[in-house]
């Protein structure tokens, strides 16, 4: 861009990526946006190229840390940074032509890295224990919504026992599968960008994807035996070996959930289905847990039957 005026795309995208990285810091509702930081930033290093794609990043960083400072909310705009570094691990995998498999890999293990080292800096500056702290904010939060219940004068007193019951149960669950909750937060933010950024440039430029077709994303074989394993691990009379393994259950359940989703995804193309009812599917799937459970259950059945008959990547860790 030296030498020549901005247009207005260029100026367009760094709006949008500043935006991206600004909204989070000032909404805490709108905190979820977060997820999607790496989207917009690894569609532009793609189709831009990486030499502009990185001055567009640059000044909407700039642009977003300023705005963060002048409202006082530079811890939070630190959070939103943390999520940068996957969109730049994405494109460099892609100019790598790495698998998609690797790809992920290693960003969510980057990711969920990125978070320990900025929570543990966070607390040796407040001089706070950051792990201790989120747990309080959420048995808070817990503790919270059930005094809403309790104070309905609608609510039955059997109806209220049991949700009483199931709060308690949460809330002691929640300390023992903290460690799977970050985990998988971590995938799941790495495995929804890897595929609306596949879906975004193939849209844009096919030739610029090198990967596999969505439909055929799989996960390693050996993967299986850490499941099994674990699902062992949870018989034995040991309560830290149990929490490890239930933590490494939940963890391998939501793999194997998204590739039941790959599955899924694999018999709608062969079966033509309209792209309006496929998405009533996905729906109705991610917002019941049976739905959850029965795409793992297929993403684990895929390993030994081949449920979409096709072998793709597996063993190029």
């Amino acid at each position: 861009m030296t030498g020549k005026a901005p247009t207005l795309g260029y100026l367009l995208k760094i709006i949008l990526v500043a935006a991206v990285l600004f909204v989070p810091v000032i909404s805490g509702e709108l905190g979820w946006i977060r997820t999607f930081i790496p989207l917009p930033i690894f569609f532009i290093l793609v189709t831009r190229g990486e030499s502009e794609g990185k001055s567009i990043l640059t000044k909407s960083m700039i642009a977003a840390g300023l705005a963060s400072m002048l409202t006082g909310s530079l811890f939070s705009f630190i959070m939103s940074l943390t999520f940068v570094p996957i969109g730049y691990m994405f494109s460099r995998a892609l100019q790598n032509r790495e698998s998609v498999l690797r790809t992920g890999t290693y960003a969510a293990l980057t990711l969920t890295a990125i978070w320990v080292v900025v929570s543990t800096l966070y607390g040796m500056i407040e001089h706070v224990h950051p792990y201790r702290q989120i747990l309080e904010v959420l048995d808070t939060s817990l503790a919270s919504t059930y005094s809403m219940y309790e104070e309905s004068s609608d609510m039955a007193p059997e109806t209220l026992a049991q949700i009483e019951i199931a709060f308690t149960r949460v809330r002691y669950l929640i300390p023992v599968i903290f460690p799977a909750i970050v985990i998988i937060t971590a995938l799941f933010t790495v495995w929804i960008n890897l595929l609306l950024g596949d879906m975004l440039i193939k849209r844009k430029d096919a030739g610029l994807i090198t990967w596999l077709p969505y439909s055929q994303w799989r996960l390693p074989d050996q993967l299986v035996w850490i499941i099994v394993l674990s699902g062992a691990g949870l018989l034995l009379p040991l309560p830290l070996v149990s929490k490890i393994c239930l933590n490494s259950v939940l963890v391998c359940t939501t793999l194997y959930f998204f590739q039941g989703m790959v599955v899924l995804s694999s018999l709608f193309n062969r079966w033509s289905i309209p792209w309006a009812f496929r998405l009533f599917v996905y729906t109705l799937i991610l917002i019941q847990a049976y739905g959850i459970l029965f795409l793992a259950i297929a993403g684990l059945v895929d390993v030994w039957f081949d449920l979409r008959k096709s072998k793709s990547e597996t063993n190029d860790l």
